[in-house]
């Protein structure tokens, strides 16, 4: 089975991790938009052309499902999408109802898109019990690509707001990249929508007429494994299941390698 996977830059990569160790027999296509990103400081006309051409080309590829690892091009386009295309498209969700079930002042962190997005606000009300702080993050997605593929420093505390929360939604793939570090920095549990869209999409691949989804494989790859022919087999392995597409395809695949947990 073929997947596509899109985001507008490196923040998808953590979505594709988790969909690799969830679904250990599907081909993953990953599409980075990176020369256009961040997408938050685009117009949604913009995104939306970006995300149809996105689409037009997994199309070709003849995938049966495309996920929009993109909590804004989910918000601004998701359901348009979805009109447009026979393909399956799972969107991006803050990970908003397992935050409001263990917690009970919550910040979220997003791009200006999403933060004032109606597809946030009509999610946000349906946990009127759980207090939501919404904090539009402007530069922080932008920051964080450039971090990976030109190497800038990153101050993390430049770019989040202040406050005490027993726990912070992670609304941009972007941000998972840091979630430990945020984490601290709130001490407070973090949650990104990263696992939610892996189990969508398991859910629609297993549905899909005359195809069948093997076992889960959801083992944990040690964050330091001192044995270098484990690692570089490991690589080896993951790069039989997945395509980079995209102008800066080397780019990612470099990020994804060294920064993703995938077996």
């Amino acid at each position: 089975m073929r997947v596509g996977i899109f985001d507008s830059g490196v923040g998808g990569l953590n979505v594709l991790g988790v969909c690799m160790r969830m679904l250990p027999d599907v081909l993953f296509y990953y599409y980075g938009d990176n020369i256009h990103a961040p997408y938050g400081s685009r117009t949604p006309a913009q995104i939306e052309g970006y995300v149809r051409a996105a689409l037009r080309r997994f199309s070709r590829l003849n995938v049966q499902a495309v996920v929009l690892a993109c909590n804004t091009a989910t918000a601004v386009c998701a359901e348009r999408m979805r009109r447009e295309f026979a393909v399956p498209v799972v969107g991006m969700e803050p990970a908003i109802a397992p935050a409001a079930r263990v917690c009970t002042n919550v910040l979220v962190l997003a791009t200006p898109l999403t933060a004032h997005s109606a597809r946030l606000g009509a999610l946000l009300s349906r946990f009127p019990d759980c207090r939501f702080t919404v904090c539009a993050l402007p530069g922080l997605a932008g920051a964080i690509e450039r971090h990976f593929l030109r190497g800038e420093k990153l101050t993390l505390s430049d770019h989040l707001p202040a406050g005490n929360f027993d726990g912070v939604v992670l609304g941009c793939t972007h941000y998972a990249f840091f979630g430990q570090e945020i984490s601290r920095f709130y001490a407070a549990p973090v949650f990104d929508g990263c696992r939610g869209t892996a189990n969508r999409l398991t859910e629609i691949l297993s549905a899909t007429p005359g195809k069948q989804i093997f076992g889960q494989n959801d083992h944990q790859r040690p964050k330091h494994n001192p044995n270098k022919c484990f690692i570089k087999n490991c690589k080896k392995e993951g790069e039989k299941r997945i395509i980079f597409l995209g102008k800066r395809k080397n780019l990612n695949k470099k990020v994804f390698f060294a920064n993703i947990c995938f077996t």
